[in-house]
């Protein structure tokens, strides 16, 4: 059982994280938001590869069904065992030329609405529909 190693890490680390971990309805130990260990991930693959079905897998790895999927799907379209990226921020819309259009337009009319604004940038192509400032944004 080289996972099992994996399952003693994560109970320990678990302790650390109150109330973001847990035991899953088969017994597994997991932390919310956290990825399986990659030898846990990497059995999942394997199993697969010999034949076991996704329903056996998950009993005998304490892993729920959905993970159990979500890992083989990701394993057959990439070919990756690795987690998918968590979080992170999103690209940044508001550039200095935009920035600076959003400044001319709040000097030249103080009581124009942010949401005028945002219409402006599209309509006066400074920015696409895809990668307008969020209202809040400018309000900013």
């Amino acid at each position: 059982k080289d996972h099992h190693g994996a399952w003693i890490y994560l109970r320990r680390l678990s302790r650390f994280l109150p109330g973001h971990g847990g035991v899953n309805q088969l017994g597994g130990v997991f932390i919310n938001g956290r990825p399986l260990p990659q030898v846990v991930r990497k059995r999942i693959v394997e199993l697969a590869q010999q034949g076991v079905r996704p329903c056996e897998i998950s009993r005998r790895l304490r892993v729920t069904h959905g993970c159990i999927s979500k890992i083989l799907s990701r394993y057959h379209k990439t070919g990756s065992l690795k987690p998918g990226l968590m979080g992170g921020s999103k690209p940044k819309v508001a550039t200095p030329i935009v920035v600076q259009r959003i400044l001319q337009l709040k000097h030249k009319n103080p009581s124009m609405f942010a949401w005028e604004i945002h219409d402006r940038l599209v309509l006066e192509r400074v920015c696409d529909q895809n990668c307008v400032p969020s209202i809040s944004s400018i309000n900013r």
